[in-house]
């Protein structure tokens, strides 16, 4: 078992794998949120990965197994408030836990920022639970800085920047 995982846009028939890795990806939130608030939090999660959701929706494959997804959401107008239109957004990353420890939540979101990049996005957002230290590490060492928390469902998360310098 190596090898660097695949990123790529999602197929079509892949949602029902990229719904079953969001929500193995986001379980370990149960135990900490109220029944009422798990609904409502699987709820928006699914709705991160439903087909006319927006944004790009990558997945990660692994082994011919898709193990991860992400979603990027360019520079401009959208629903997504927690940071300034002309930022970039990366939301939904989840790895499938039996195969966390391999890079593949690092691919996603690099790859995200790979998108940014190429769509002059001065800044990449992005917003994470403050109880999941690794995926406060991946993007602290991938140059995110946090910005400020909010508290939403019960639970503190955390605003993340990277803004891109002059090259």
């Amino acid at each position: 078992m190596s090898g660097e995982p695949l990123v790529r846009e999602v197929r079509p028939d892949e949602r029902d794998d990229v719904l079953r890795v969001v929500e193995a990806a986001y379980a370990e939130f149960e135990p900490h949120l109220e029944p009422e608030e798990w609904s409502t939090m699987s709820k928006n999660l699914a709705g991160i990965v439903a087909p006319d959701a927006p944004g790009r929706l990558l997945a990660a494959e692994l082994e011919g197994t898709v193990v991860g997804t992400a979603t990027y959401l360019p520079p401009g107008p959208r629903a997504y408030n927690r940071v300034p239109q002309e930022w970039a957004v990366i939301r939904g990353v989840g790895v499938d836990p039996a195969w966390r420890g391999r890079g593949v939540a690092r691919r996603l979101s690099e790859r995200c920022l790979e998108m940014a990049r190429a769509d002059d996005a001065p800044t990449v957002g992005l917003h994470t639970a403050a109880m999941f230290h690794p995926a406060r590490r991946l993007y602290e060492s991938l140059g995110f800085t946090q910005q400020h928390d909010f508290q939403h469902l019960g639970v503190q998360f955390w605003i993340y920047a990277l803004s891109f310098g002059a090259d």
